[in-house]
């Protein structure tokens, strides 16, 4: 062992300088792969869990969102039955959690798939699931996975219409959508926090809406975002946006009657601090004729749905990813300094996508400081599709996804926030 005593070290400034600068190329490659936007590789497998849970029916990640703890739920699909998966912070299957970390629920007959979950502030799990012949269930699990059977009915509500979207009250109330009778009317029907519905909302617990949901967010108010796909059905078509009061009646100071058209058909909504309202979707982003492109398009508004003409270019922000022309995005979500991430899918054709994920500041622009100008893409493989369902921030910035690739199944990544 060798010990050495300040006066035995005499360098010289020249020397030192030249250490200096070995140190720092030496720590470059470091701080490069530290970059906002890359893959967290003290997540899952550099980054990304993966897997089929021995499935060889779909299996895919509809929905995400974080414990206080920083466990992660995800719901989805696996085989017939609907899941609810948790993993660790660090992305390992909890095994504490159901049975070797999954939950399966039967919401209807066959192809089940958990549509979309909530953590309540005491830690218990609310999802909300559909499957064939229609309709559906609302499921609150305890911490450890169980049905509570405190909840509804045994631990749930019978839903009699598909539901498309769920979100919880600060108040612990719960909403999520269905259809009247006619099948034809589409309503926002809200539960107590004891799962019965709540008959101080709209009519009985009802509250109709101008079309169907794709989308939902809270103001921090209390009132209600939805957005709307185009009754068309198409991707990149516009659709509207929408607001309820917190009784379940239209917001009339909202748009026109409580709606305002949007170009995007918003797959998400989110609401800045400011009470700036945002929407990401699909749009053109180049006209061929030999077959129109796609990217992300993002809007921003007002409160009052009066378009910021500073947002974007006059509104909106239109994304396209480099050779990747069939592009479009599905979920957003709000930092807590304003910038934006959206995330959904890039790709040259139906058979071959990969995970993208842009960032924008609040004014719409891209943050250069962001993956690559802005943009992230994962690939898994040639010739494989993949995409994100849900996206979810935690606590210290760091982002996580959750989807399906072709060959890997469900999929849960996490990329660095800063």
């Amino acid at each position: 062992m060798s010990y050495f005593s300040r006066s035995s070290v005499n360098l010289s400034a020249a020397a030192l300088g030249r250490v200096a600068a070995t140190l720092i190329l030496a720590a470059l490659p470091a701080l490069a792969w530290a970059q906002a936007g890359h893959l967290d590789n003290s997540f899952g497998s550099n980054g990304i869990f993966a897997s089929t849970f021995n499935n060889s029916s779909p299996v895919f990640a509809t929905s995400v969102a974080l414990q206080a703890d920083g466990k992660i739920i995800v719901g989805g699909e696996a085989g017939n039955p609907g899941i609810i998966l948790r993993l660790n912070s660090n992305g390992t299957v909890d095994n504490t959690f159901g049975t070797a970390g999954l939950v399966s629920i039967r919401f209807r007959d066959v192809d089940n798939f958990t549509v979309a979950v909530a953590v309540q502030t005491d830690g218990k799990i609310l999802a909300v699931g559909t499957g064939l012949p229609g309709g559906g269930q609302l499921v609150r699990l305890n911490p450890n996975g169980s049905l509570d059977t405190s909840f509804g009915s045994n631990g749930s509500v019978f839903l009699t219409s598909t539901p498309s979207v769920l979100a919880l009250q600060p108040d612990g109330k719960i909403l999520t959508s269905g259809a009247a009778s006619d099948g034809a009317t589409r309503l926002l029907i809200r539960y107590n926090s004891n799962g019965q519905i709540d008959t101080t909302f709209g009519n009985g617990g009802m509250a109709p809406v101008f079309s169907a949901i794709a989308s939902i967010a809270l103001q921090a108010d209390g009132k209600i975002l939805v957005g709307s796909g185009s009754t068309l059905g198409l991707t990149g078509a516009p659709g509207s946006l929408s607001r309820y009061n917190t009784d379940g009646s239209a917001d009339i100071f909202f748009g026109g009657q409580g709606e305002a058209a949007d170009l995007v058909g918003p797959a998400a909504v989110g609401v800045l601090s400011n009470g700036q309202i945002i929407t990401a979707g699909t749009v053109t982003s180049a006209l061929s004729v030999s077959g129109n492109s796609t990217g992300f398009g993002l809007t921003g508004s007002f409160p009052s749905a009066f378009p910021n003409l500073l947002f974007g270019t006059r509104g909106l922000a239109v994304t396209s990813f480099p050779n990747l022309p069939m592009t479009g995005a599905s979920s957003l979500a709000i930092q807590t300094n304003n910038f934006i991430v959206a995330a959904g899918s890039a790709g040259t054709s139906a058979r071959s996508s990969e995970f993208a994920l842009a960032r924008y500041a609040p004014t719409g622009q891209l943050d250069s400081t962001f993956g690559t100008g802005g943009l992230v893409t994962t690939s898994f493989g040639s010739g494989t599709t993949a995409s994100i369902a849900a996206i979810a921030l935690q606590s210290d910035g760091k982002i996580v996804v959750v989807g399906q690739a072709s060959n890997g199944g469900l999929v849960a990544a996490r990329y660095l926030g800063h």
